[in-house]
């Protein structure tokens, strides 16, 4: 019973160790995706048996932790790179954007991308309005394994960020899966979103003492 508890706690320590080493990855080396901040963290601790892998909420939690204490402006950061989000879907609003990737799950760092899902059966109708605004864009380069590799991705850059506008077709919006539905955010759920946490922050802001 002891030996066993032992192990446990072993275990748990270990998982702890690794969670707040991929932690320090998302938020100093910009390494956004969990799977592969996880694995390097285990890596870089010598970890090679994957059961002792953390799950992504105790990445989270690790991860809200080490930016309370090192990176305490990251929360308005991110609130401007939502802003900035909305600003930018209210103008492509013809296109039914959506918000997907770091700004929207909250790990962005100062230098992420804001990235947005557009939906037209009608991709050169995106650039024809790129162009009719005089918004200068590239074409990213496609991924040939993605299954809408033939829909492109432009990069613009919007008061200083970088934006990659996704480019889908319709039937991909409307029949989305499940699991990617919860990775991306239409603009008046992201409106809501932001109100939301500005008046949680209006409210605990007046319960401070005086």
């Amino acid at each position: 019973m002891g030996k066993h508890a032992g192990s446990e706690r072993q275990a748990t320590a270990l998982r702890s160790e690794i969670a707040h080493q991929a932690a320090r990855l998302i938020a100093e080396d910009h390494v956004l995706d969990f799977a592969q901040a996880k694995k390097k963290a285990a890596r870089q601790l010598g970890v090679t048996e994957g059961r002792a892998l953390p799950s992504n909420q105790e990445i989270e939690s690790a991860l809200e932790s080490y930016r309370a204490i090192y990176q305490p402006e990251h929360g308005r950061h991110v609130d401007q790179l939502r802003s900035k989000a909305i600003a930018l879907m209210r103008m492509l609003a013809q296109f039914q954007p959506y918000l997907t990737g770091s700004v929207l799950s909250g790990i962005a760092g100062l230098h992420s991308d804001i990235n947005l899902l557009l939906y037209t059966d009608d991709p050169k109708a995106i650039e024809l309005f790129m162009l009719n605004r005089q918004i200068d864009y590239q074409n990213a380069e496609p991924d040939p394994a993605h299954r809408h590799a033939d829909y492109p991705t432009l990069v613009v850059w919007y008061d200083g960020s970088a934006v990659k506008l996704h480019v889908r077709p319709l039937d991909a919006e409307r029949n989305n899966p499940k699991r990617e539905d919860r990775e991306r955010m239409r603009l008046d759920q992201l409106e809501a979103m932001l109100a939301s946490e500005a008046a949680q922050a209006g409210a605990d802001f007046a319960l401070l003492p005086v």
